[in-house]
């Protein structure tokens, strides 16, 4: 939830993609023991190589995947805090919980600055549309560059880690204070919120709204709506503007609450919560009749993805040859060294990077896209993380900001 005159800071980042399926081999490997070790790798003379000379995954792809899994590992601990909240309202809160908790997702965003997370933020989302398109603010992931969801785990107390997916920009409006993200690779069996309508919604009717004030995932509060206000204008405190309908509420609302839905005793949407007038007990939310223009002018449009991406580094290259007949390709970037083994066949066997703070990311099981099924992260301090592909890297993408 927004504050109209503080931007919440949520010291969160769980910024990594976990695929459940696993596509076939290309072809034979041999086992990791047989393979030379980094150090081994590291000590081969090099000779200097063509720039033309390719490797496996590209810079962009892995300082990606670095910075996710440094995240990852960093904030792992975090996730224990989950307790899902058990609604003491009645029954008919109890029935919208059950009902539109699964839509709602957990939007956590970050930044990084020489593998230091800079800045991060933790947000609310909904489900709008079971091919993965999902509704959240403008001001949930502007100004960040990666972002992932969380859908709801069906129990338990810890997130899924399965449950998690890349995202990627289809469109945004800063006036509306509103964004639509698209899963990468939706999942099947995605329900999407239904959504009501602006001229069912009167003052002082019931409301119910699912987020994650304060980082307490997927928590339940209830109240009323007080107004609905036209052309109603707000200013957070980084200078952005925002115009549109709001519904003025009394509920209970906190930092994490944004992107969050209101729904009515029917379970159907009625808006979107934005943010607070601190100090005051006012909160509002953009009006579903805002939400419907912004979303099918969103898909109408068939906006995709983010900005090009400007050009990443190509780094220096070298090669070397070990006396069990791997060939090795050794690529220098500014950040971090790859060094890509093949076998005498010029078969993909491994890659490996080393980033300069001493982290390491090794990838196995080449798969038939020319990347690996598998990818092992081992930071210089806590706890390993495994991941797993489905195509020629991880899943995960950059939020960026699109035209």
């Amino acid at each position: 939830m927004a504050q109209k005159t503080k931007r919440p800071k949520v010291l969160l980042a769980l910024l990594l993609i976990f695929l459940t399926s696993l596509m076939a081999d290309a072809g034979s490997q041999p086992p990791r023991g047989s393979l030379p070790s980094l150090q081994a790798i590291k000590s081969l003379p090099y000779a200097k190589a063509a720039n033309n000379d390719a490797g496996a995954l590209n810079y962009s792809e892995l300082r990606d995947l670095l910075s996710a899994c440094a995240a990852y590992a960093k904030a792992v601990e975090i996730l224990p805090r989950f307790h899902e909240p058990i609604p003491t309202r009645g029954e008919t809160g109890i029935s919208v919980f059950k009902k539109v908790s699964p839509s709602v997702v957990m939007v956590v965003t970050a930044n990084f600055k020489d593998d230091k997370i800079t800045e991060s933020g933790l947000g609310t989302g909904v489900i709008i549309d079971p091919a993965g398109y999902v509704l959240t603010n403008w001001h949930v992931i502007h100004g960040f560059e990666t972002g992932i969801i969380f859908l709801k785990p069906t129990s338990g107390t810890e997130p899924d880690k399965n449950n998690a997916y890349g995202v990627k920009l289809v469109s945004q409006s800063e006036p509306a204070d509103l964004a639509l993200l698209k899963i990468v690779k939706p999942p099947a069996g995605l329900v999407a919120v239904g959504l009501g309508d602006l001229s069912s919604i009167q003052v002082a009717e019931d409301i119910h709204i699912i987020g994650h004030p304060h980082g307490q995932l997927w928590s339940y509060s209830t109240g009323v709506v007080s107004q609905v206000r036209d052309n109603f204008d707000w200013q957070y405190a980084d200078g952005s503007k925002h115009l549109a309908r709001v519904l003025q509420m009394q509920t209970a609302i906190n930092p994490g609450n944004s992107g969050g839905p209101v729904l009515d005793n029917n379970a159907k949407m009625l808006g979107l919560v934005a943010m607070s007038e601190e100090g005051q007990n006012l909160n509002y939310a953009v009006a579903i009749d805002v939400i419907r223009d912004f979303v099918n002018n969103a898909l109408t449009s068939r906006t995709r993805g983010a900005n090009s991406v400007p050009a990443a580094e190509t780094g220096e290259r070298f090669t070397s040859s070990t006396a069990d007949g791997f060939s090795i390709m050794k690529i220098v970037y500014s950040d971090l060294i790859s060094y890509t083994v093949r076998d005498a066949k010029g078969a993909l066997l491994e890659q490996i990077a080393e980033a300069t703070d001493g982290s390491v990311l090794t990838g196995s099981k080449p798969n038939a896209f020319g990347g690996f099924s598998e990818w092992l992260f081992k930071p210089t301090s806590g706890r390993a993380v495994s991941v797993k592909s489905s195509g020629i890297a991880p899943d995960l993408v950059t939020i960026g900001v699109t035209n």
